[in-house]
């Protein structure tokens, strides 16, 4: 919990089997962000970690079954180095809005993905009853996949399914998100002229693509699912 008593971060992790001591650990982080993926978040999978805490004092509470107790922590600048605060504050708020992109896009790609999944499983549902009774609307729902799946490439890059390192060509919103997220992070002064234009390129890039996939939830979207659902159909035979 941060100075203002806001539950900023959550660790779980099981209970350990054997009784002695165990270790917990804080990388002095708050709770952060999922952003883009092609896959769905498992319902389970652990919060992300996002954007390091400024110095200041935090309150850490530990739980185990029924059990809790609470202590204070302060969390220092490294003391070899002279860095104001200011410039910490400037660099950390910097942070929480590249941060609020992250989160606009992956909600953005999570919400394709998972209309991705509706049409993929009325497409199969199709095929197993009667393909060919259903060819057009397996043709569509063929069809509002492709588009989703150009979205995301749009906004993710290109799948790239071969082994190693590998590089995809083209540039996309994550590129700009994720230098200007390095430049930001490495900042030991003040945020100046190339930390802000390289936000800026960023919010752009990933405003052109929230449009096209705005579009898409506005008319492609709703014109497939009122010509799915107006489909005679029942898995009983």
């Amino acid at each position: 919990y941060n100075a203002k008593n806001e539950l900023i971060r959550t660790l779980k992790q099981k209970a350990p089997k054997e009784n002695g001591l165990h270790k917990a650990s804080w990388y002095l982080a708050e709770k952060g962000v999922r952003g883009p993926s092609r896959k769905l978040a498992k319902k389970n999978a652990s919060e992300p970690r996002g954007v390091t805490v400024l110095p200041g004092n935090y309150k850490v509470v530990m739980h185990y079954g029924k059990h809790k107790d609470s202590t204070t922590v302060k969390v220092a600048y490294d003391p070899r180095v002279e860095m104001p605060f200011e410039v910490l504050k400037s660099k950390y708020d910097l942070q929480k809005q590249l941060e609020k992109q992250f989160e606009r896009t992956g909600k953005a790609v999570t919400q394709l993905n998972k209309s991705k999944k509706i049409a993929t499983t009325y497409k199969k549902q199709f095929k197993e009853v009667d393909q060919k009774k259903y060819k057009d609307a397996i043709k569509k729902s063929d069809s509002i996949v492709k588009s989703i799946n150009t979205l995301i490439d749009a906004m993710i890059g290109k799948e790239d399914k071969r082994q190693g390192i590998t590089r995809n060509p083209e540039l996309t919103p994550m590129n700009f998100l994720y230098t200007a997220r390095s430049y930001v992070g490495s900042l030991k002064e003040k945020p100046g002229k190339t930390q802000m234009q390289l936000i800026k390129n960023a919010d752009e890039k990933v405003d052109e693509v929230m449009k096209k996939i705005d579009n898409f939830f506005k008319t492609s979207w709703p014109e497939y699912r009122k010509e799915i659902e107006g489909i005679d159909f029942s898995l009983f035979k």
